[in-house]
């Protein structure tokens, strides 16, 4: 059993073994998704997609269902939080279009430029927590990435 963050490589076999057991439950195979489930957490113990899929997997064996044509309830699909959206940043110069994601610091918005009139990816770094070190690497990130956006190919 894997702690802490997975490898690109072991969370696309978590992803495998999820959607195999996502399809064993849409065919009523409760006993499959169980062990794709079970599968799945021996390789991440916190994946919450896994816990549900074989929590439901288990409640349905438990009432004997498994097999095709059990009318069996389907299983509750994860949704993600939906954020508030800003309405701008920069004092308005980028209007917030929609949310397109987020990783471990950063939510990523389509936002307008109004100055420029142009559609653009914008960034929103969270530093809450970060020591010196982090900031200044947070900093030295974000030149960059203006550097680029001079780029007459960007």
């Amino acid at each position: 059993m894997m702690c802490g963050m997975v490898s690109e490589r072991i969370q696309r076999r978590i992803d495998a073994l999820l959607d195999q057991a996502e399809e064993a439950a849409g065919g009523d195979d409760w006993e499959l998704s169980s062990k794709r489930a079970r599968e799945a957490l021996n390789l991440d113990a916190a994946n919450e997609d896994a816990r549900l899929l074989l929590q439901s997997a288990e409640t349905m064996l438990a009432h004997g269902q498994n097999g095709p044509h059990q009318n069996a309830p389907t299983l509750p699909t994860p949704t993600p939080p939906s954020p508030t959206l800003p309405a701008s940043f920069v004092a308005g110069r980028y209007a917030v279009r929609r949310f397109l994601g987020e990783g471990g610091r950063k939510r990523v918005f389509l936002a307008h430029d109004t100055r420029l009139d142009r559609e653009v990816a914008f960034c929103s770094i969270r530093t809450e927590g970060l020591d010196q070190v982090g900031r200044e690497r947070v900093l030295r990130e974000a030149q960059s990435m203006g550097r680029l956006g001079a780029h007459p190919n960007l």
